[in-house]
């Protein structure tokens, strides 16, 4: 059984750990858990089950499942995995604090960034990157999901595959207005979703649609590959650094740029875009002049 006493564990993570062998009632729980730590934190297991509409003994069985002996010793881990996560703008001063005592904050950041690319040699699967690529060079049409920071990488793609010459669809938002774009969504089309850490009703709502529909889904990702990457046709994993710490996105941009530029390169008709792009560029500074 796991001990807290012994080391410090990461709650998260040992649900990613265990997630594909739970129960349907576990899944729940865990997903439950992940999403509301701050309050489920200090529920006890009658309070839980109630917000859940589960009983009591499903939620011992979920504590034994991920290794505990007992639901208060599950309870255990997570007020102190609670406890030594800190809010986002506290890990924003914390790191920065870091970086002004070591002198040179540019020089330390940019150290930290290399550090993050020099990892990502080993834990980018170039097989699923190649993958990814000839998936968007079969559709012409892309559904795009990203919200919050996540938001910048969407347009990342968006701007560029645009110019490749495909029809994409950004799916930004986690209220009901991504839902109507949705409803065209067929099996011609590719969905490439994008969610770091946090496995959010509108992130595993779109994946599930996009099972339904018979889309292939491309999922670019942290820590949920283990949780909601069975969902997927293809999981990009791209480590931003540790989870208590502030994120990177350099990883993620990076692996991003290498499926735009592999399809720049092997798609003949991206190019022509650009050229046609540039063409209608011209042609725009001739109806400046022409105005002035």
């Amino acid at each position: 059984m796991l001990n807290l006493a012994e080391t410090p564990l990461n709650f998260g993570q040992i649900i990613s750990e265990k997630y594909k062998d739970l129960t349907k009632s576990e899944k729940q729980i865990a997903d439950y858990l992940r999403t509301n730590q701050e309050e489920s934190a200090f529920l006890s297991a009658g309070d839980l089950a109630g917000r859940l509409g589960l009983s009591e003994a499903t939620l011992v069985r979920f504590a034994r499942s991920l290794g505990f002996d007992s639901y208060p010793a599950m309870r255990e881990v997570l007020q102190d995995t609670f406890r030594r996560r800190v809010t986002h703008s506290a890990r924003i001063r914390s790191r920065l604090s870091e970086l002004r005592e070591a002198g040179d904050i540019y020089e330390r950041l940019v150290a930290s960034e290399i550090d993050y690319m020099t990892q990502s040699l080993e834990s980018v699967n170039r097989a699923a990157l190649q993958h990814a690529v000839e998936l968007i060079k079969t559709r012409q049409r892309i559904f795009i999901f990203g919200v919050g920071p996540s938001i910048a990488l969407v347009d990342q793609i968006r701007i560029r595959l645009e110019r490749f010459g495909r029809q994409m669809i950004p799916l930004t938002t986690a209220g009901r207005e991504f839902l109507e774009p949705l409803l065209s969504m067929t099996k011609n089309d590719l969905l490439f979703a994008i969610g770091f850490f946090d496995a959010s009703p509108a992130l595993q709502l779109v994946l599930d649609y996009a099972r339904e529909a018979g889309c292939p889904i491309i999922f670019l990702t942290d820590t949920l590959d283990t949780i909601i990457g069975d969902k997927a046709d293809v999981v990009l994993s791209a480590r931003r650094g540790p989870v208590s710490g502030f994120h990177s996105h350099v990883v993620p941009m990076t692996i991003i740029n290498a499926i735009l530029l592999a399809i720049a390169s092997e798609q003949s008709g991206a190019m022509e875009n650009l050229d046609k792009l540039d063409e209608l560029r011209d042609r725009l500074k001739d109806y400046t002049i022409s105005s002035t």
